[in-house]
């Protein structure tokens, strides 16, 4: 876990970044996740940072196992947040220290930027996932119901 590099997301990661949100069941084509980090990634207020062994392929070192999206929320009832767009490593190296890593940085990250506090969303049947955040001190406000509509 020592070598693993956290760093500024690239476009070339998008096909493993694709790969991963599938591991949690968030299918989404390479072309399409490519296109949004194309945008996403020159947005001021926004940062996606992955988790990668250097080397990658060339030295048979996994390359990236994980990827943190994060974004300010300005709202008029808070203070910014930084909000977790996602959060994922792969299943192989969970437990590691990785995911600790990635957060961190999201804490880091949005002190910098003069956000009150990490805000995240996970949904009620991943109990593995809101063990791993209370254990980083991260504490569950509410329950409640997420709506959508088809523009």
């Amino acid at each position: 876990m020592d070598e693993i590099v956290i760093r500024l997301t690239t476009l070339e990661d998008a096909p493993t970044i694709a790969a991963l949100a599938g591991q949690l069941g968030y299918i989404t084509p390479e072309e399409d996740v490519a296109c949004r980090l194309a945008e996403l990634i020159q947005q001021a207020n926004r940062a996606i940072y992955v988790a990668a062994y250097p080397g990658g392929d060339d030295d048979n070192a996994p390359g990236v196992v994980g990827w943190i999206d994060l974004y300010i929320y300005r709202s008029l009832l808070d203070n910014p947040l930084v909000m977790l767009g996602g959060v994922v490593v792969d299943a192989a190296y969970r437990g590691k220290g990785i995911g600790r890593r990635l957060m961190e940085y999201a804490e880091a990250w949005g002190r910098a930027r003069g956000c009150a506090a990490v805000y995240l969303k996970t949904r009620v049947d991943r109990e593995d996932a809101h063990a791993f955040y209370e254990h980083l001190g991260y504490r569950n406000l509410k329950t409640q119901y997420a709506f959508r509509k088809e523009l």
